[in-house]
């Protein structure tokens, strides 16, 4: 029951992305252009480089919004799992407060029975959760993980051929954020509940054709998410 509950989660996360950012954004750069090319100065100078703030801006809400829309699907799967299967030992506050890292590892094993830091796509979850912390909190513990662990988010200041790294601006106002980035984020909640879909499928252990048919569906759509 709890996998039926996550049917739509990829669904979902994909008519956010094509349905609300892309539209938005393509909006914003259709303006930030218009600005740009007015023979104002003024307009091309300041309104054009206010504007691009305000798209920064926006990809960041978006990039807050998808981290949002992703621990609200975990959260709510894990609960059923717990509510569906009879589970002892967890609580549906500690399902609440639990943090990303290493708390959520332990939850996702002893609910699910399988390690979440082995899927394919946990390495761009990890990115998203790191990233829309720093977002929402600025300097702190995710932001210098995010630096460590993902360096190619301040490509403007790649340091590696100059002697003063010490310049390097690594706050996250200078992240680049894209649509590009966010859709791959997104790519890494399908291919995460596909994933999840494929584990209870084979959990029946049966050799219904259906079964059999959707499994090898789900392993042929999963390749593009990984490319």
């Amino acid at each position: 029951m709890a996998d039926a509950y996550t049917y739509r989660n990829g669904a979902i996360a994909e008519e956010f992305l094509d349905l609300v950012v892309r539209p938005s954004v393509a909006a914003l750069e259709r303006k930030h252009l218009e600005l740009a090319s007015s023979d104002n100065l003024a307009i091309a100078g300041f309104a054009a480089s206010d504007h691009r703030d305000l798209i920064d801006k926006t990809n960041m809400a978006f990039c807050l919004s998808i981290q949002s829309l992703w621990e609200q699907q975990l959260r709510r799967y894990l609960g059923h799992c717990v509510g569906s299967l009879g589970i002892e030992g967890v609580t549906a506050d500690e399902l609440e407060h639990m943090t990303w890292g290493e708390k959520t590892n332990k939850l996702f094993q002893y609910i699910r029975g399988t390690d979440l830091t082995a899927f394919d796509s946990y390495v761009a979850l990890n990115k998203l959760q790191l990233l829309g912390n720093a977002c929402r909190h600025g300097a702190g513990k995710s932001l210098r993980q995010l630096l460590k662990l993902h360096p190619e988010l301040w490509p403007q200041h790649d340091t590696s051929q100059t002697p003063h790294p010490v310049l390097r601006d690594t706050s996250i106002q200078s992240v680049q954020i894209s649509v590009g980035l966010l859709a791959a984020f997104v790519d890494a909640i399908v291919l995460f509940w596909m994933d999840m879909e494929i584990l209870g499928l084979e959990s029946f252990a049966n050799e219904d054709a259906r079964v059999v048919a959707r499994i090898a569906y789900l392993r042929n759509s999963r390749e593009s998410r990984l490319a």
